[in-house]
């Protein structure tokens, strides 16, 4: 899309934020920093406009994202149909929202590539770092109020999405609208602290276990590990309340590694999420198994049983990458 219809996009939804009055926010099903960091920094900035502001999510908030301002209001289940306008933060699709009403009048707000226009007015830019990138350049440049709450919030959605500023989508506007939002009041320390250091010790034996299961491609450029549900059960916990992130920056820390799996068990099946440093595109890998995201972050559900799922995985991507089979 062209910058001037982004520009155009962006100023009707400036207006028609600003002319209701009531405003619910809703992510995408197993929200993650991005999502709830820009949500919650919006309907911070709509609150101190005096709207009535709310996010409401399907899934759980997960835990460590609890300590952002706010995070806490987030209300679990679908939008009620008194709000005059819903904004759909990074959903991709309306189903991957778990919503079913779209209110008088809805917006859609994502940087997939893969995003459905499905709302009234859609905003999207799959050239973004972040959803959050987007939502602190809508604010910023129709002066919308950004207060400590705001910041803090946008910068931990920018800092999630790009890793702590370490993966290939990280843009000179990433540290640019990063450097602005820590004059406003974000600390990054703080914010680094709540993403990457807000570990329980359950999380820690769970990340044991699933190192236990460590699988390596022949080729050695492809690793993979298996988050089954036995141990969620033995730890007392639930898949919306793991951060599977630190278990993923270990398996891309390998030296050759160049794509990396978590094969989360479902209750039937596997969510497999992907991980690439650059080489591979794992967005086209989980569309051709009906899923989706980014060239380096990516999702897809895959219903056979580990090994067979494994196998299947390996051979997809042996066929998508054909370097995977050939020593460097």
């Amino acid at each position: 899309m062209r910058s001037s219809e982004n520009s155009e996009k962006k100023r009707e939804i400036a207006r028609r934020l600003r002319e209701c009055s009531s405003v619910a926010i809703t992510c995408h099903l197993r929200p993650d920093g991005d999502c709830i960091g820009s949500a919650l920094g919006l309907m911070h900035s709509l609150r101190l406009l005096g709207k009535r502001a709310e996010v409401y999510n399907v899934d759980p908030t997960p835990c460590f994202l609890k300590k952002l301002p706010g995070a806490g209001e987030i209300k679990l289940g679908e939008v009620p149909p008194d709000f005059q306008c819903v904004v759909f933060m990074e959903t991709s699709a309306l189903d991957r929202s778990g919503q079913r009403w779209k209110g008088d009048f809805s917006i859609h707000i994502d940087h997939h590539r893969t995003s459905e226009e499905f709302a009234d007015l859609n905003w999207i830019e799959p050239d973004r770092s972040s959803v959050g990138e987007m939502v602190f350049e809508l604010l910023m440049e129709y002066n919308f109020p950004i207060d400590e709450k705001v910041a803090t919030c946008l910068y931990a959605a920018i800092f999630s999405d790009t890793g702590g500023f370490r993966f290939s989508n990280t843009s000179a506007l990433s540290f640019k609208y990063a450097s602005f939002l820590v004059q406003a009041g974000a600390d990054p320390a703080r914010v680094s602290r709540i993403i990457l250091e807000s570990h329980r010790r359950e999380e820690i034996f769970l990340l044991q276990r699933m190192l236990s299961t460590l699988r390596f491609h022949p080729s050695g450029k492809v690793v993979a590990v298996f988050l089954f549900r036995k141990f969620l059960q033995e730890l007392n916990l639930q898949l919306h309340d793991v951060e599977t992130e630190t278990v993923m920056n270990i398996l891309r820390s390998v030296e050759d590694v160049e794509i990396a799996m978590i094969f989360k068990e479902l209750e039937k099946g596997f969510r497999v999420s992907l991980r690439s440093k650059g080489k591979a595109d794992v967005g086209l890998l989980a569309e051709a198994y009906g899923g989706g995201g980014h060239p380096q972050a990516a999702g897809f559900n895959i219903n056979l049983p580990p090994e067979k799922a494994l196998q299947e995985v390996y051979q997809r991507i042996e066929e998508m990458f054909p370097w995977v089979r050939k020593p460097e």
